[in-house]
């Protein structure tokens, strides 16, 4: 979205006449430059020297009709705008700066959104952009930065001499996106589709005239038919639409379009080293047997304030698998953890800036900037962070939850949204630590699926956080965030195996006798699924039972939730 007061003006005067000439004698600044804009938009026509309302266009008078044109600022609204706008509808709550921009605009006031905000967003959701890509356009585009804070884009701009009408026409296209404003700056990313519409003109042997394809021509090259302009532009030929023509469609599709956000990942200071030394041992058993990757023997060769924990953490992404060698329990590195090793520790404000910008939608530049320090991203994505977001497709996350998890958990409202500011404090108060410490891991609960947290810093649940936080307050809450970790990946096998063989278990727990921490019988069923020692299982029964997922001769609703949740 780009929309000016002049293009406000223009379409006022269109309501009059739909000669070009005479709306350009009236308002001749850059007025080919906005009637193009307008066409891109969506919201005109251009035939000849005749410009003509669209529907959307009409819907655009309609919803400004009130307004005085005079009071709004020469920028009505842009990517950074159309954000605000959306966080604000989502969230109920933007930044004091943000919501004086809106006001400015007519679009928000005290109470939120205001008919004009409502009906210009709806509007934004309802129009399609015109593809239109001039060989200026796509030289910009291909040249420039794919993510990075404004002030690159704006250097990459002036350096090259390019018009401001280029980053416009790119905002008009949903091609590139601009983030609103916090304390580090504003942030840029191009989207899924400029990636498609660079794909699509590298198909062309000499790009030398404009490629536009509107709604009616989309439509058409999608029913098999055909016409002279779509030939010219080689989108379609006597045997129906290009390859080429199928690309600029793709390109058509992909604009504005939002998906689903791949989880972040993290990789911590202590999980890399111990990944290494993981990696150490492993080489001394290719030529010793007898030394293997041991939590005692891992210990031996990294100082980390919590080896269990953290080698949990690294089977809960995929990192390390646990197996049962010689009757003693060993963590190798499976195919990913060999890899994370060569692209070394990442955070998971590092890798949104990267999952926002794949899935369409904008960083902010702190996340941008954290990036770009972690070497995830440079002028584009780099193989570090194509790594990670690979990797983050790719694994099944795994369970494993720290107290702060279960404090974040437990002090996030169902269906609301809350700052983050307050979560932070709410969760001090709760189970203590300090500010950064529970920033992070608010951070940390992100990437494990529990809680997302959105530009404007306002959190909420997801549905894994939801059925989680079910969980934990149908078992000893209280128990729980008192331990370091309350559920690990072997912890939840463990009641996994219980849940899928509950009738097994109910005929073990008719039986006569107390089951304190475990039953050597529980403890053998276990064995048949499990790669665990035995001293494991007992281990995991008992803190299962201690914490409220077990009881002592039942599967409680807690540990039921807590198995179908990761489903």
């Amino acid at each position: 979205m780009y929309l000016k007061r002049r293009h406000l003006e223009i379409l006022r005067e269109m309501k009059k006449t739909e000669s070009q000439a005479e709306i350009e004698a009236k308002l001749p600044e850059e007025f080919q430059i906005r009637a193009i804009e307008l066409y891109i938009l969506g919201f005109a026509e251009l035939e000849g020297g005749k410009i003509k309302l669209t529907e959307a266009g009409r819907k655009l008078l309609e919803i400004t009709e009130l307004l005085n044109l005079d009071e709004l600022p020469e920028v009505v609204a842009d990517t950074e705008i159309m954000k605000m706008l959306e966080l604000l509808e989502e969230t109920g709550k933007v930044p004091e700066g943000w919501l004086e921009k809106l006001k400015e605009r007519k679009l928000a006031d005290e109470n939120g959104l205001t008919e004009f905000g409502k009906a210009l967003l709806k509007l934004y959701r309802e129009t399609h952009p015109v593809v239109y890509l001039t060989p200026e356009i796509v030289s910009f585009l291909r040249g420039m930065p794919k993510i990075g804070t404004l002030d690159e884009l704006i250097t990459y701009k002036n350096s090259k001499l390019y018009g401001d009408n280029i980053v416009n026409a790119l905002q008009a296209m949903r091609l590139l996106l601009i983030s609103p404003p916090t304390e580090r700056g504003r942030a840029f990313a191009t989207t899924p589709a400029a990636k498609l519409a660079l794909k699509a003109v590298s198909m062309i042997p000499v790009f030398a005239r404009a490629i536009v394809l509107r709604k009616e021509d989309f439509e058409a090259l999608k029913a098999g038919r055909s016409n002279a302009e779509l030939e010219s532009m080689g989108l379609a030929d006597e045997k129906g639409t290009t390859e080429f023509g199928k690309a600029v469609m793709e390109t058509y599709e992909a604009m504005g379009r939002v998906e689903e956000k791949v989880l972040p990942i993290y990789l911590l200071d202590d999980e890399l080293a111990v990944l290494k030394a993981i990696k150490e041992i492993e080489e001394k058993y290719e030529t010793n047997p007898d030394i293997l990757p041991t939590e005692k023997e891992i210990g031996k060769r990294v100082e980390v304030e919590d080896l269990g924990a953290i080698l949990h953490l690294l089977e809960s992404k995929e990192l390390v698998e646990r197996r049962l060698v010689k009757n003693r329990d060993t963590y190798w590195l499976t195919e990913w953890g060999k890899e994370a090793i060569n692209f070394g520790t990442v955070s998971p404000d590092a890798m949104k800036a990267v999952t926002y910008a794949e899935s369409g939608d904008v960083p902010i530049a702190e996340w941008v900037i954290k990036a770009q320090e972690e070497g995830v991203v440079k002028a584009g994505v780099t193989d570090k962070g194509r790594f990670y977001l690979k990797l983050s497709r790719s694994i099944k996350r795994k369970p494993f939850l720290t107290r702060y998890d279960a404090a974040i958990l437990a002090k996030t409202p169902r269906k609301k949204y809350i700052h983050r500011d307050e979560l932070v404090e709410l969760v001090r108060d709760y189970v203590g630590g300090d500010e950064k410490e529970i920033i992070r891991a608010i951070g940390e609960a992100e990437a494990k699926g529990f809680v997302v947290e959105l530009q404007n810093g306002m959190v909420k649940l997801t549905e894994l956080g939801d059925k989680v936080k079910t969980a934990l307050e149908n078992a000893k809450l209280q128990e729980i965030v008192k331990v370091k970790f309350s559920v690990t990946p072997t912890l939840y096998n463990v009641l996994k195996v219980i849940y899928e063989e509950l009738e097994t278990f109910n005929r073990i727990w008719k039986e006569k006798g107390e089951i304190r921490g475990y039953k050597m019988e529980e403890v053998d069923v276990i064995r048949k699924h499990l790669s665990l020692s035995d001293d494991e299982i007992k281990k995991a029964l008992t803190m299962l039972r201690q914490l409220g997922f077990l009881g002592s001769k039942s599967l409680t609703e807690a540990g039921k939730v807590l198995v179908e949740a990761y489903l």
